[in-house]
């Protein structure tokens, strides 16, 4: 289940807090189409930033998802650029080694009138893109507003609205979890149900 605009999700939310909560479908999106629905995927999404990377690795198998483990790639305010680029590009190879993705999926750049953070941010991307690269990772883009009606229904919802429903898809509790890395479950998840949907018609082209 999703939500046609904020107003709704509102009004699930105070359902669930007075004790009436309603579920959200794990299952991805409508039946599987084209596809070998037996093979398992595991995807992470990157919520890239120079000072706090989000990553989400979920697994998606038989029409269900499932998470497999979130975090941030931290970096002080007082780090060199050079050394938070070189942290991220380790813990990035960290994190193929350890979980072997076979796809990732990032947001695209957003339009940014300060030229140094979008100078930053490309910096960051980059790294991440190289790394993902050198593993032989495809790597999809998905604009944010299409990530968030993705999982909430509508485009314009807050990181703590999306990590409520990044919550219901996946069955975790996200009230520890840092708002960078359910970004990056939702990331994960928006792939997921392009997939599913018409064979993965709608996919765009790896990056």
């Amino acid at each position: 289940m999703r939500f046609k605009n904020e107003a709704d999700l509102q009004k699930w939310l105070e359902q669930a807090r007075n004790g009436e909560p309603k579920q959200v479908k794990k299952t991805i999106a409508p039946a599987l189409t084209q596809i070998d629905t037996s093979l398992q995927r595991r995807i992470i999404g990157i919520d890239t930033a120079l000072r706090c990377t989000g990553w989400g690795i979920i697994d998606v198998r038989n029409g269900t998802m499932t998470a497999v483990d979130c975090g941030v790639i931290k970096n002080t305010p007082k780090d060199k650029i050079s050394d938070c680029l070189r942290r991220l590009s380790i813990g990035m190879r960290e994190l193929i080694t350890l979980y072997k993705p076979d796809y990732a999926v990032m947001e695209g750049a957003f339009f940014f009138r300060n030229v140094h953070t979008a100078l930053m941010l490309g910096s960051a991307r980059g790294t991440v893109l190289a790394a993902l690269a050198e593993n032989g990772i495809s790597t999809y883009e998905y604009a944010p507003r299409r990530i968030k009606q993705s999982v909430c229904g509508f485009g314009n919802a807050s990181k703590e609205q999306v990590a409520v429903l990044v919550a219901q898809f996946l069955k975790i509790q996200t009230n520890h979890i840092a708002l960078d890395a359910t970004d990056a479950l939702a990331m994960a998840i928006c792939h997921a149900q392009a997939l599913a949907v018409s064979g993965g018609l709608g996919i765009p082209e790896p990056l």
